[in-house]
């Protein structure tokens, strides 16, 4: 028998890695097998996510919104942050939201986009017509001969909609000198009615991509696209399409995707949370970024035999890890919102209401729970030895409460042993008398609304290694 006085544990500096994906052999023990409503940018240490804040008031209560888009005109004197919500357009000034375009399919995605200082907008290929707003009442200037459509872009001076129904890409002229649209009426057909309908269209550097379930195709042109899939795979959801400073991701079935000349998969140590998206969730898949963070909110999913609801899943760009969370509600729609003072990101979601995004310290009064479990440690070099742990000491700021826990070698998913509460500041000695085991993992979890949680990790104090 040996024994270790002091074991310092790794810190926690690489997200998440799933077992499904990295066997917990060789996984590195500075990641954790799972984490909810923890970040990972801090250097050596984790913190609990910030809250989300109502904007405003609740628009249409339990009614979801699906479609947003932030307005600022050429001269930046009107800030508008637009909102569908049941059969109407709302917009908000920054202190109500007004109705401004009612009528509408309540099943339906708004979609918008902004060119010669209005933002054009669809609301699906059902004959509610493309329309235009200024910053007042939604309206019929420089619509041209624009249809109704499911998806809307401008790339390279024309507005572009796109029809999942019959697969036909509109387009219109050439923006004129004075800043007028015309035309609209002429149209490519992206391999029509071939069992893969349109499901998103997205503007890059040097050509239009339209997303289809499973292929993307590139148009260059009026007079130039690929007349077969670029790439073999698609997205069932616009709205999981996003831009950031490395380019463009998207959300597919089995994986999240960077667009490059060949799609990259960014998911691999998450594969099985991926593959937990339930299918009637992939067109309701949307996505937002902050610059370094890209963010898709997913629904429910169930991990390791727990249900998570209403889950995002974060992936940070610099480091190329994955964190996840949840909300108290469903993230449907997001949006930039620049209000002329501050620049943030807007979040709508499923109860009709919408939200400033990493803002404040609870999700509007809600206090946010966490909950993060380590990697399965051995602890010694043989695996296969018998070990036993009589203490160790938790370091932290902010945890009062927090409950701490343990599983070891073949215990079920859903047995934690209990190690003890938190109750003090900066460090704590537990007591955990973990006997006679080969591997071991610890998990902390609570609720919090103030001030953030920062967890440092866990110091074994007192460990006997019995050589078998």
């Amino acid at each position: 028998m040996s024994k270790i006085e002091k074991l310092p544990l790794p810190n926690y500096t690489e997200g998440i890695i799933r077992p499904a994906a990295v066997d917990e052999t060789v996984a590195l023990p500075s990641s954790v097998s799972l984490s909810v409503n923890f970040n990972f940018d801090r250097i050596g240490a984790i913190e609990t996510r910030p809250g989300t804040t109502l904007l405003g008031n609740t628009i249409v209560a339990s009614t979801p919104v699906l479609g947003m888009h932030n307005y600022i005109n050429n001269a930046e004197t009107t800030h508008r942050l637009l909102a569908k919500v049941g059969t109407v357009v709302y917009d908000f000034d920054g202190s109500s939201w007004t109705s401004r375009r009612t009528g509408l399919t309540a099943s339906s995605k708004a979609r918008f986009t902004s060119l010669v200082d209005y933002t054009f907008m669809v609301n699906g290929s059902n004959g509610q017509p493309c329309m235009t707003y200024n910053g007042n009442a939604f309206g019929t200037t420089n619509v041209a001969s624009l249809p109704a459509g499911d998806f809307i872009e401008n790339f390279r001076s024309r507005i572009w909609v796109a029809n999942s129904l019959t697969d036909k890409l509109y387009y219109s002229d050439v923006v004129t000198t004075s800043n007028t649209i015309t035309g609209g009426g002429s149209f490519l057909q992206i391999s029509p009615q071939d069992g893969d309908s349109i499901t998103g269209i997205k503007r890059t550097s040097n050509a239009l991509l339209v997303f289809k379930r499973n292929h993307i195709y590139r148009v260059y042109s009026i007079n130039s696209t690929d007349p077969d899939p670029y790439i073999n795979v698609g997205t069932y959801s616009q709205e999981s399409i996003i831009e950031c400073k490395d380019g463009i991701f998207f959300h597919s079935p089995y994986a999240f995707y960077q667009y490059a000349s060949k799609p990259v998969d960014i998911s691999k140590k998450i594969v099985d949370a991926v593959l937990a998206i339930p299918r009637a969730s992939w067109p309701n898949v949307c996505s937002w970024e902050d610059g370094d963070h890209l963010y898709w909110s997913v629904g429910d999913v169930t991990l390791d035999g727990i249900s998570l609801t209403d889950m995002v899943y974060r992936y940070t760009l610099s480091k190329q890890l994955w964190a996840f969370s949840s909300y108290p509600y469903q993230i449907r729609s997001a949006s930039k919102y620049d209000n002329g003072t501050i620049r943030t990101n807007a979040v709508g979601g499923d109860n009709g209401k919408v939200y400033t995004f990493d803002s404040g310290t609870s999700d509007d009064g809600t206090p946010i729970f966490y909950n993060v479990e380590t990697q399965f440690y051995y602890i010694s070099n043989a695996k296969s030895d018998l070990k036993s742990i009589d203490e160790m000491v938790a370091l932290f700021e902010n945890a009062q409460g927090a409950q701490v826990s343990y599983k070891i070698d073949d215990d079920s998913p859903n047995t934690w042993r209990p190690i003890g509460q938190l109750g003090e500041d900066l460090s704590q000695l537990l007591s955990v008398g973990a006997k006679d085991f080969t591997r071991i993992k610890f998990k902390l979890d609570g609720n919090i609304i103030g001030n953030s949680l920062i967890f440092r990790g866990f110091e074994i104090l007192q460990s006997a290694i019995i050589n078998k």
